[in-house]
């Protein structure tokens, strides 16, 4: 079995893990770590989606770009201000016009929309800095690792930092190394796992904080 469909199988299953205590903890889940448990919802249908179109031979890529977009989403309201109408709502209404454009009509649904990919990942990264910058200097409490935003901050760092470079080089690989490319999805799976393990731990640190006494 290649590499790819193993890591794949690996991703899957934190994506599962992460949903399935969604699940479990939902009654206790408010506001924006909803959004998470929808996120994992929709990444666990991405994920066995494209598995089943990789085993049958399909090209996978409709899935995996509409994904991308829904997750831009998704993380943009989870770390967006409450009540904020300023140059990063400007700039994320911007940057999902584009991905959709560039999904319709410029790179297609059809091949890897590296663009949609660049702009969005660039967008998370400073959504991510800014969000833990103000947390650090409000510092609403003294111990910031029971917030369970700040590590869904973390994880959106860690991941779309990590597939910002590995992006870089997928269209290139595919056409001239494309064993080099099957290494950069491993890679990919990797970072996606890692994000899953931040989301997890948010929703239980919500679930700790919800459940031990003051």
């Amino acid at each position: 079995m290649r590499l790819t469909i193993i890591f794949g199988y690996f991703s899957l299953f934190s994506t599962i893990a992460l949903f399935s205590i969604g699940i479990f903890l939902r009654n206790k889940l408010d506001g924006r770590l909803k959004l998470v448990f929808y996120l994992a919802l929709a990444s666990v249908l991405s994920d066995v989606s494209s598995l089943i179109l990789m085993n049958s031979g399909f090209g996978n890529w409709p899935i995996g770009n509409g994904f991308l977009i829904v997750q831009f989403i998704m993380f943009s309201l989870i770390l967006k201000k409450d009540n904020e109408l300023t140059f990063f709502s400007f700039s994320f209404f911007a940057c999902l016009i584009f991905a959709i454009i560039n999904f319709l009509f410029l790179q297609g649904p059809k091949s890897f929309n590296s663009y949609s990919a660049y702009i969005c990942g660039l967008m998370m990264i400073i959504s991510a800095l800014v969000y833990l910058y103000r947390l650090l200097n409000e510092m609403p409490v003294e111990q910031i690792q029971k917030l369970p935003l700040f590590w869904v901050a973390f994880g959106v760092l860690v991941y779309y930092g990590g597939t910002l470079f590995l992006f870089l080089f997928n269209n290139y690989l595919l056409k001239h190394l494309l064993a080099s490319h099957q290494v950069i999805w491993v890679l990919h799976n990797v970072l996606n796992i890692t994000k899953n393990a931040f989301l997890f731990i948010a929703l239980w640190v919500n679930y700790k904080n919800k459940t031990s006494p003051l």
